[in-house]
């Protein structure tokens, strides 16, 4: 059974970056390395994205720890 789950280019690009770095990334450093946005912008691009991602994925999935979030960042298990 193939499942298909369409994502935009930035819910790949975290998913990727979450992934290829097996550590907790902090939203400045999403900001900074997803969008190349400056560390000191103002914004709630990254967790917005994220709850995009994370209900995509519990709708698809019925999985709430696809990214798990720690007082250090997000991170992918």
């Amino acid at each position: 059974m193939v499942v298909c789950l369409k994502l935009t280019e930035k819910e790949i690009e975290i998913i990727l970056y979450l992934n290829e770095r097996k550590t907790k990334h902090n939203v400045s450093d999403l900001q900074k390395n997803i969008w190349g946005y400056s560390v000191d912008m103002e914004t709630h691009t990254v967790e917005t994205h994220i709850y995009r991602l994370r209900k995509k994925i519990k709708d698809k999935f019925n999985d709430d720890n696809f990214i798990l979030s720690h007082e250090d960042g997000y991170f992918i298990k």
